[in-house]
């Protein structure tokens, strides 16, 4: 059964290439918990909102093609459930 990080980047198209993927997935599946644990980042001070908290926390791992509009929705769906 697919994770539901994994779930939600096949839904939001958040993949395109593929090569950044498997480093996407588990940052996120880290963010989320983080965020469900009420753990803060750089952004929580900010008060960004969630695009930017996620952008924040996944902000270590670089995708070539751009795949970033597609990852934060996907991310941001996840956190909401």
């Amino acid at each position: 059964e697919p994770h539901p990080v994994q779930r939600s980047f096949v839904e939001h198209d958040a993949f395109q290439c593929g090569y950044c993927t498997p480093g996407q997935i588990v940052s996120a599946v880290g963010a989320v918990e983080e965020m469900r644990e009420g753990w803060p980042s750089a952004a929580t001070d900010e008060g960004g909102g969630l695009d930017e908290e996620i952008r924040e926390r996944m902000s270590g791992n670089l995708c070539r093609c751009g795949a970033y509009a597609n990852i934060v929705p996907a991310v941001a769906e996840v956190v909401q459930r």
